[in-house]
């Protein structure tokens, strides 16, 4: 059996030139029922508000898996 600890979204910025200029803003504590399409919207929505373009909407999942 396995069980949804945490859930987090990654927001994934090009800051420059090159695969190694990726800026990236962590958000915790997401609802682990959200959908993955509401992720990848709210994603969308903050990606808006900063000054890099969006390139990478990440949804983490950490997973207990039991022994």
């Amino acid at each position: 059996m396995t069980t949804t600890m945490v859930t987090k979204l990654q927001l994934q910025f090009k800051k420059g030139e090159g695969i190694h200029n990726l800026k990236v803003a962590n958000f915790a504590y997401v609802n682990e029922s959200a959908t993955d399409e509401d992720v990848k919207a709210v994603g969308d929505a903050l990606g808006k508000l900063y000054a890099y373009p969006l390139v990478g909407v990440v949804r983490n999942n950490a997973i207990a898996l039991e022994a």
